[in-house]
This record gives C-alpha cells, sequence and structure tokens, in this order.
C-alpha cells in the first residue's frame, strides 16, 4: 500500500469508530429519557404483584391454621414433653 491509502484507511478506521461511539451515544441519551417513565410502571406493576402474592400467603396460612390449630398444639405439646424427658434422662 502506498503512504497516502494508509493515510485514507486510517482516516476511514478513524470516522467508523467516531461514527459507532455517537451512535452510542444517542441509543443512551435516547434510554435513559424513556427509563424513568418504564421503571416507574415497572415499579408499580410488581408492587401489585408482590402485594396480591403477599395476601395469598397470609390467607394459605390463616387457613392452615384453622385447620390444623388443634393437631399443631398437640404436636408442639409433644415435641416439648420428648424434649423434658430427654434433658432429665441426662
Amino acid at each position: 500500500m502506498t503512504e497516502d491509502l494508509r493515510c485514507r484507511r486510517k482516516e476511514f478506521d478513524m470516522w467508523w469508530i467516531e461514527a459507532s461511539v455517537l451512535l452510542a451515544m444517542v441509543t443512551a441519551a435516547r434510554l435513559r429519557r424513556r427509563l424513568p417513565e418504564r421503571a416507574q410502571r415497572w415499579v408499580g406493576q410488581s408492587t401489585v404483584e408482590y402485594a396480591l402474592v403477599g395476601a395469598l400467603v397470609v390467607i394459605a396460612a390463616a387457613g392452615a391454621m384453622t385447620i390444623l390449630g388443634g393437631q399443631l398444639t398437640n404436636v408442639f405439646t409433644n415435641i416439648s414433653n420428648t424434649l423434658k424427658t430427654a434433658s432429665a434422662g441426662r
């Protein structure tokens, strides 16, 4: 390659790099401008979803405690008595 062609090649390469950087900066600026409004929607949506899941867990736990309340009391009483017996035997 002659010296003139090498210089032109370097200029073309630099132009391509500068254009790519400029495109990346423009794209990043556009995303930053749009991100807050989308982020607000996503945060609101996830908050509602977490609230619904939390309510479902509370309802399920309350139902299980109501249905199994007497049996749970017996289970924990048996565990407590077993631990007392085991510690008294030492």
